[in-house]
C-alpha cells in the first residue's frame, strides 16, 4: 500500500507543480516526510490546499480517475483508485497559507520533508500536533490505535516536549469550555 500511495502523491504534486498549486503533505505521510522515511502503513492521504484554488485540486483529482466523494465541515474527501485523499484548505494569511485555527506557520512555503525521494512541502510539526489536540478531543487517547499513539510520539519528539506543553497550553486556552 505504502509504494501505491507514495506512486499517487508524486503524480499528485507533479500534476499541482504543472499548475503551480502549492500542496502540503499533512497528518500520518508529514510525518514520514519530515522524518524521511515510512513510519507506519497509512489509510489516506492527508492534503493542505489553497481554499480559493480548490477547483484546480479537484480537476487534478478527476484527471487521475478520481472524485470527490464527501464535503466535510473542515473540507472533502476524494477517491483516487483505492485511495482516499483527505483535503483541508487553507487559507492566505498575509504572509502565508494557513490552516484555519491552526498555530502560526502551519503551511510553510519550502519543502521540509521527503517522501521516496522527492522533495514535498509539509505541514508544520506545530499543526501535526495540533491536530492530535484536536483528535484528543473526540477519542481519548486511551482508546488511539496503535499507529496514531506511535505517530504522535514521534512528532512529540520531533518538535520537542517544551514546544509540545506551549501549544497544548495554547490550545487548551483557545478551546477552553
Amino acid at each position: 500500500m505504502a509504494a501505491t500511495q507514495v506512486t499517487l502523491i508524486h503524480k499528485i504534486l507533479a500534476a499541482a507543480d504543472e499548475r503551480n498549486l502549492p500542496l502540503w503533505i499533512g497528518g500520518g505521510w508529514a510525518i514520514d516526510a519530515r522524518l524521511g522515511r515510512v513510519t507506519r502503513k497509512h489509510d489516506d492521504i492527508d492534503l493542505t490546499f489553497p481554499g480559493e484554488r480548490r477547483g484546480e485540486l479537484e480537476a487534478i483529482v478527476e484527471m487521475l480517475g478520481g472524485r470527490v466523494m464527501e464535503e466535510l465541515d473542515y473540507g472533502f474527501l476524494a477517491e483516487i483508485g483505492d485511495e482516499l485523499l483527505d483535503c483541508e484548505p487553507a487559507w492566505w494569511a498575509d504572509e502565508a497559507y494557513e490552516i484555519a485555527e491552526a498555530p502560526q506557520g502551519s503551511c510553510p512555503e519550502a519543502a521540509e520533508g521527503v517522501i521516496a525521494g522527492r522533495p514535498v512541502r509539509c505541514n508544520s510539526w506545530e499543526a501535526i500536533i495540533w491536530d492530535y489536540f484536536y483528535y484528543a478531543d473526540e477519542v481519548p487517547p486511551v482508546d488511539w490505535p496503535t499507529k496514531h499513539i506511535e505517530s504522535y510520539r514521534l512528532a512529540c519528539t520531533s518538535l520537542g516536549a517544551e514546544k509540545v506543553e506551549v501549544l497544548r497550553a495554547a490550545f487548551r486556552s483557545r478551546y477552553a469550555a
